[in-house]
């Protein structure tokens, strides 16, 4: 009856382990099926001794500042991750361009300029638009908001571009032209650009949406010098788009330049076999000072693991779960009043795990990981008596507990999809390595 609950748990697990990381790749290939075409430009430094162009699907979200991009040559093919500072701009679909700007907010949301990338809306006479997409959460009074929101930026003759309006998204798509913030475009052509008429006719509801703006001040202000208010914009602001891509690619950057390919990037499935040498001393459960200890299958471990979070350069972070099987036997002396006898006890080992790891990329296809897990052990117990043979039914049950582990590993891909580990710690087994398997 025993054997056949082990079964079943065993049978539940394996399940486990197949079918749902099956569910979390079925969610991968559908955002895989989405990549779409781009073509990155890098810049000067990286590109002396690489192609300046590189090809291929895109297959992270330009959301939020993002510091890196991946790349694929296929679409669902090996990801190649591009540092931000490698790359002058880049093209998506072959329409829309996205390059780094120097960004100033006005008004509430002051505050020091920074390099964002954003997407270029128009590039005129005089006068540039840029947008900027963001993905902001709230939360308030224990209830979580999500808002997405396009910021417009303004930069005329090549000045820091200034944000100028907001459009709220009930998309992730833009459908139609971007309305007029009256207020803030007046405020920049009044404030910051000594355009006062202009500011007022704006505010009069003279022109019906954004680009209706910026053509009418190319039209009458295009060709004329350009008029700044003294001491809104400081020296290092004026004109600075033109170098901006510059002083990107000549920042350090302390993330490996150009193919610094995360092994364990979001979305990553690895599956893990392999097997210890033995059973940690601290893993045993033997009883009445049990002496003839026998390795009899050592432990054999499957484990899935799912990454969930990618910090870049900071590691990824992923929740596995899994399972080991391994027996083990010893010998003890029972007296029961006429003289001591020998028992042999054997025991059956079952492990249920689940837990969170945290993986670091080393260089191409070598990474550090650790994990922390929660164990389920469960141990069938069958003593017997070793002149008679008889089975002892007292001294033969099922045991259960739960326990802690703690282990760090290396692990290293000598093919895209096959590698091999090795991993020590507070576990079943105090070492252990064999084959890992990535999807």
């Amino acid at each position: 009856m025993r054997d056949f609950l082990l079964i079943r748990l065993l049978l539940i697990v394996v399940f486990g382990i197949v079918l749902i990381p099956e569910a979390i790749a079925r969610k991968k290939k559908k955002i895989d099926a989405e990549a779409v075409p781009v073509t990155l430009y890098l810049n000067k430094i990286v590109s002396q001794s690489k192609s300046s162009i590189v090809k291929g699907y895109l297959r992270s979200a330009i959301v939020n500042d993002p510091t890196f991009f991946e790349v694929s040559e296929t679409p669902q093919g090996e990801r190649i991750r591009y540092i931000s500072e490698d790359i002058d701009s880049l093209i998506v679909m072959d329409k829309l361009k996205y390059v780094k700007r120097k960004c100033k907010n006005i008004g509430f949301m002051a505050g020091k300029p920074k390099i964002r990338w954003v997407r270029i809306e128009y590039e005129g006479n005089g006068i540039d638009v840029y947008s900027a997409f963001f993905v902001i959460q709230n939360r308030v009074n224990n209830i979580t908001t999500v808002s997405r929101e396009m910021y417009y930026y303004f930069s005329i003759d090549k000045d820091i571009a200034i944000f100028t309006s907001r459009q709220y998204l009930s998309a992730p798509y833009v459908i139609g032209t971007p309305a007029v913030n009256r207020t803030q475009m007046a405020y920049y052509f009044c404030k910051i650009y000594d355009y006062p008429e202009f500011a007022l006719r704006i505010k009069a509801k003279e022109f019906e949406d954004m680009m209706s703006v910026v053509k009418s001040w190319e039209t009458e202000y295009g060709d004329r010098p350009v008029k700044r208010v003294a001491g809104k914009i400081e020296n290092d602001q004026l004109g600075v788009q033109n170098s901006i891509a510059v002083v990107s690619g000549t920042e350090s950057a302390s993330w490996k330049r150009v193919k610094n390919e995360v092994v364990f990037p979001q979305y990553m499935r690895t599956m893990q076999i392999g097997i210890a040498p033995d059973i940690a001393p601290w893993s045993r459960k033997i009883k009445h000072g049990g002496n003839g200890y026998k390795i009899d299958i050592p432990p054999i471990g499957i484990y899935s693991d799912i990454c969930f979070l990618d910090f870049s350069k900071l590691g990824s972070i992923g929740y596995l779960f899994g399972a080991t099987y391994s027996k083990y036997s010893y010998n003890w002396e029972w007296d029961n009043g006429y003289g001591p006898k020998t028992k042999a006890t054997s025991c059956n080992r079952f492990d249920i795990c689940a837990g969170l790891s945290w993986h670091l990329t080393l260089c191409h296809n070598f990474e550090f990981y650790a994990r922390l897990m929660m164990d389920l052990n469960m141990t069938g117990n069958r003593t017997i008596d070793c002149e008679s043979g008889e089975k002892m039914i007292a001294e033969s049950n099922m045991d259960t507990s739960v326990s802690g582990i703690a282990i760090a590993g290396l692990r290293y891909y000598f093919c895209k999809k096959v590698g091999v580990y090795v991993e020590s710690g507070y576990d079943i087994g105090y070492v252990s390595g064999g084959f890992s398997f990535r999807f």
